[in-house]
């Protein structure tokens, strides 16, 4: 039989080692990160729309007044997830996008779906109404302003909670590192001096408590 103060010792200079596994992230929440994510790319891949409406260049209002407004052809529409048009656009063009979607090249800003003057009517729309000098990147989300590539997304020993989930499903990321959920038995014969051992996996405490006779 050791004694109680040896047992203490035994324990406080054991090293207590839990391995990894590899699981879906969606099913990661409230375990621990083995390692150290990084983001693989840039979210939002392109500048895209943060608002239904009209993207329109910022340039070609910077005469306009109530006094003074100019018509913008429409000249299609873009949803999320359409690829990038190519076209080379013209001076008093706009074209229809969805949040989301990708902002073509030469437009540089949005205006609000609600601020829309349609000509030559509603029911028939060929041209927008624009009578304001309308600002530069209005209602634009930026290439990487929600992940840069390489950012630290996640630390290694970060307890998952929903909030990350949602940025691996957003990266990408379907499989993550963690560590196992460790197994602890408890063994009591009735006649005990407890021990206790903490020990830290992250920023999750496992407690330990060991009996033995006296």
């Amino acid at each position: 039989m050791i004694s109680y103060k040896q047992s203490r010792k035994i324990l406080k200079n054991s090293k207590i080692i839990i391995g990894d596994e590899i699981i879906n992230s969606s099913n990661c929440f409230n375990r621990v990160a083995s390692e150290d994510i990084f983001s693989g790319t840039n979210n939002p891949a392109a500048n895209n729309a943060a608002f239904d409406g009209y993207a329109i260049d910022s340039k070609d209002t910077g005469r306009l007044n109530k006094k003074r407004f100019q018509l913008f052809k429409i000249l299609g529409i873009i949803a999320a997830g359409d690829k990038p048009i190519k076209k080379r656009k013209k001076k008093f063009q706009t074209i229809e996008i969805m949040t989301g979607g990708l902002l073509p090249k030469g437009f540089d800003t949005i205006i609000p779906i609600e601020q829309i003057i349609f000509y030559p009517s509603k029911t028939n729309p060929k041209f927008i109404l624009v009578n304001k000098k309308i600002k530069k990147h209005q209602h634009v989300r930026f290439k990487g302003s929600d992940f840069k590539k390489n950012d630290l997304v996640i630390r290694k020993g970060t307890i998952l909670e929903s909030n990350h989930i949602l940025a691996l499903k957003t990266l990408g990321i379907n499989k993550i590192k963690v560590k196992k959920i460790p197994k602890i038995l408890f063994f009591s014969t009735g006649n005990e001096i407890a021990i206790e051992k903490k020990f830290l996996i992250g920023k999750l405490e496992i407690q330990i408590v060991i009996t033995l006779n006296h």
